[in-house]
C-alpha cells in the first residue's frame, strides 16, 4: 500500500515540481537581471491595474546625469553597481514614502519609473528622493557620484490616464528637467506634467582624466 502510494504520489510531486520551476523562469523574466525591478511590461500591466483603480497618484521618471562618465572612467562594471544602487535605492524610497501599492521598473540603461502615490508636495517628495540617489556609491578609486533628472506626472492630469499615456507624458517631464539642466533648449511638460530636477552631477575625476 505504501509502495503504490509513492507511485501514484510521484506524478504530481513531478508536475508540482515542474511549475514550481516554471513559475519561477516566469518570474524571473519579468525582472530586470540588473536591478531586481520589473520590467517594462510588468510594469505596464501593473500600472494600467493601479490607473484603474484609482490606487495610484503619480508617475515619476528619472534618469542619471553623470552615468556616462561613470562608464568610461571607472568601467562597465562600476556602472552596473550604480545601476543596482539606483533601483535599490528607488525602490526602497518608494516602498517607504510612496502609499500602500507601488511598482518601480527599470526601462533599460539609465531609466528607472515608479507609479505610486504621492499625499502631501510633489516637490519636496522629488527633492527627497534626488538627494537619496544622488549618495556616493562605494567603489574601488571611487566613490562613484551621479545624480538624477526626475520628471513627475500627475495622473489626474491627462485626460485619458493609461500607463502607455503616463509615460509618455513622464518621460516628457524628465528630458524638460534634463535639457533645461543642461543647457540644450526646454521641451515643454504635456499637461499634467510637473517638472523638479534633482541636484546637479558630481563626478571624482582621477588625475589626468579630462571630464
Amino acid at each position: 500500500m505504501i509502495a503504490e502510494a509513492i507511485a501514484a504520489a510521484l506524478p504530481t510531486a513531478g508536475w508540482a515540481l515542474t511549475a514550481g520551476v516554471l513559475g519561477r523562469k516566469l518570474y524571473d523574466a519579468r525582472r530586470d537581471p540588473l536591478s531586481g525591478l520589473w520590467t517594462r511590461a510588468p510594469w505596464m500591466r501593473r500600472t494600467d491595474r493601479l490607473i484603474r483603480r484609482g490606487q495610484a497618484t503619480h508617475v515619476l521618471m528619472l534618469d542619471l546625469d553623470g552615468f556616462k562618465p561613470v562608464n568610461d572612467t571607472f568601467g562597465h562594471p562600476a556602472g552596473d553597481r550604480v545601476l543596482r544602487a539606483t533601483g535599490a535605492r528607488l525602490a526602497d524610497f518608494v516602498a517607504q514614502h510612496g502609499g500602500r501599492r507601488t511598482v518601480c521598473s527599470r526601462l533599460g540603461g539609465d531609466e528607472f519609473v515608479a507609479t505610486l502615490t504621492i499625499s502631501d508636495d510633489v516637490q519636496a517628495f522629488t527633492d527627497a528622493l534626488a538627494r537619496e540617489l544622488a549618495q556616493p556609491v562605494p567603489w574601488p578609486g571611487g566613490p562613484l557620484s551621479v545624480t538624477a533628472s526626475i520628471g513627475a506626472v500627475d495622473i489626474a492630469g491627462l485626460k485619458k490616464p493609461s500607463a502607455s499615456a503616463v509615460l509618455k507624458a513622464a518621460d516628457d517631464a524628465m528630458y524638460a528637467v534634463k535639457h533645461a539642466r543642461g543647457g540644450q533648449g526646454h521641451r515643454a511638460p504635456r499637461r499634467g506634467t510637473t517638472a523638479h530636477p534633482g541636484t546637479e552631477a558630481s563626478l571624482p575625476t582621477p588625475e589626468g582624466v579630462s571630464r
